[in-house]
């Protein structure tokens, strides 16, 4: 059997962080047979890149123009740190026994990292990865991706208050053969124009077909616009859009008008824009589209709509009709914890199969109680950034740090500062600071335990995980194992 590791995370098994919080856990290594080796070491970076390939046309030697396939790239790096936990970097070589090993690590991640994206030119990955640096072979590297998540805070932007509305209208050529029909009018409103995944955007459509043309159904789409960049060898852009959710009101024959109050859901998907990541940008829109015949053309009308991680108040507790607008000073209820949910869509960056978890707000369900959230599901550990119902772990007695200036990505408001001393809670994030911290990078040379009657062990790694038994003495006859299980 070849080797095998597993990286798993403390107190929080669905690897979901966000940006300005320490990520950390273990690595569980499993060896068969001895390996010649210099050294093993944990690394944990965040980095996006872009790649894609296009038939372009260029002169050859003798300025014959001449097809061929180029790439276009480009890459950048937020963040990255690595701890030799096995030997030294570039030392000698060593013989790794076969055995069982735990490493523990740990890292923070700067308040300013990108929120995790995986699409089809380009990606924003975070990811731990263990490394067996091996002599005159291939090294052994096993990966585990986790996600951020930047914090976009709607409510800090007044302009995500302001409702949508439009009146569109469309004259058909064969309402003007005939003489005496009129326009195809379309109404809508929407009361909010920025919202959070999970939230439901109700709209009100109305549409007075005057027309002699049947409109065979009144479509809402919501719409995702993603822009990759490359820098090599040139700058390009590519740009990629898809149908994130949509909804079919019915259809509207002639000479009728109809009206639709509906909602659409937003299901897991990215915030707008990637504000850090000058590679890729996200952005989106909604469309409402009165369907006709091909030899007419659709009657559409398209709004920009903003998807934030922390939605607003106003409209997490709007249950009314879209005509009634929140009046001044509305009592506002409590958001909910969020849920965490996978990225609905199935495209993805080359061979990365791993689908970033983004918050769920479900403005319509009743607050949950106990540990568990919506669906059963196991509440994330209070950020200070979210509104959470957790009672965070008391901190120690310390300066609590400045607030930062306001803006979109780090919001202002409910920070805790994180505990220094308790390694076994749950870890709650420091109020970011402008710049980004140091990474803990630090390396820890393997440090034997103080051995107890009969277990005679070796710890590797920084230090040893709370949760670890000592494996269970070899029989009579058998070599012992090595390390945690």
């Amino acid at each position: 059997m070849a080797s095998k590791c597993t990286i798993t995370f403390d107190n929080n098994p669905m690897g979901v962080y966000y940006a300005g919080q320490t990520v950390s856990g273990v690595a569980e290594l499993v060896t068969t047979r001895p390996k010649t080796i210099r050294s093993i070491y944990i690394s944990v970076c965040g980095h996006a890149e872009t790649r894609w390939t296009e038939n372009v046309t260029k002169q050859d030697t003798e300025g014959k123009p001449q097809k061929t396939i180029e790439t276009f790239s480009a890459s950048e790096l937020y963040y990255s740190t690595e701890s030799h936990v096995y030997g030294q970097s570039g030392g000698a070589q060593i013989e790794l026994p076969p055995g069982k090993y735990a490493f523990p690590f740990h890292a923070t991640i700067p308040p300013n990292a990108p929120t995790s994206f995986n699409g089809s030119w380009g990606q924003i990955q975070h990811e731990v990865a263990l490394v067996i640096d091996r002599v005159m072979r291939y090294d052994n590297k096993f990966k585990q991706g986790y996600t951020v998540i930047s914090p976009y805070d709607l409510n800090l932007n007044p302009e995500h208050m302001k409702p949508l509305q439009k009146i569109e209208e469309k004259t058909f050529c064969w309402s003007l053969c005939c003489g005496a029909k009129g326009p195809m009018v379309m109404h809508v409103k929407v009361p909010f124009s920025a919202y959070a995944p999970g939230q439901k955007i109700r709209f009100n459509v109305v549409l007075d077909n005057q027309s002699d043309v049947h409109c065979s159904d009144v479509k809402v789409r919501l719409m995702k616009k993603v822009t990759f960049t490359s820098r090599n060898p040139e700058a390009k852009r590519q740009v990629v859009e898809v149908k994130v959710a949509d909804n079919h009101c019915g259809e509207v024959v002639k000479n009728n008008k109809a009206e639709f109050n509906e909602y659409l859901q937003i299901p897991s998907t990215t915030p707008t824009s990637l504000e850090n990541c000058s590679l890729i940008k996200v952005s989106y829109t909604i469309k409402f589209i009165a369907k006709v015949s091909r030899i007419h053309g659709d009657l559409v009308i398209e709004f920009p709509l903003t998807i934030g991680t922390v939605p607003l108040y106003a409209s997490a507790n709007d249950q009314g009709p879209v005509t009634t607008q929140p009046g001044t000073g509305p009592a506002y209820k409590p958001l909910p914890p969020p849920m965490f949910e996978e990225d609905i869509r199935s495209e993805q960056f080359e061979d990365n199969t791993f689908r970033p978890r983004y918050p769920i707000f479900l403005s319509d369900a009743a607050l949950p109680t106990g540990n568990n959230g919506a669906n059963n599901q196991p509440l994330p550990p209070s950020n200070g950034i979210y509104p959470s119902n957790i009672t965070p772990a008391p901190a120690p007695s310390m300066p609590v740090p400045s607030t930062p200036p306001q803006n979109n990505s780090i919001p202002s408001h409910n920070y805790t500062p994180s505990p220094a001393s308790l390694p076994t809670q749950p870890v709650f994030p420091a109020s970011p600071t402008p710049s980004a911290p140091a990474l803990n990078s630090a390396s820890v040379s393997p440090k034997p335990s103080s051995s107890s009657a009969g277990n005679n062990v070796e710890v590797l790694g920084f230090s040893l995980p709370p949760d670890y038994e000592p494996t269970p003495a070899p029989a009579p006859g058998s070599k012992p194992g090595i390390g945690w299980k």
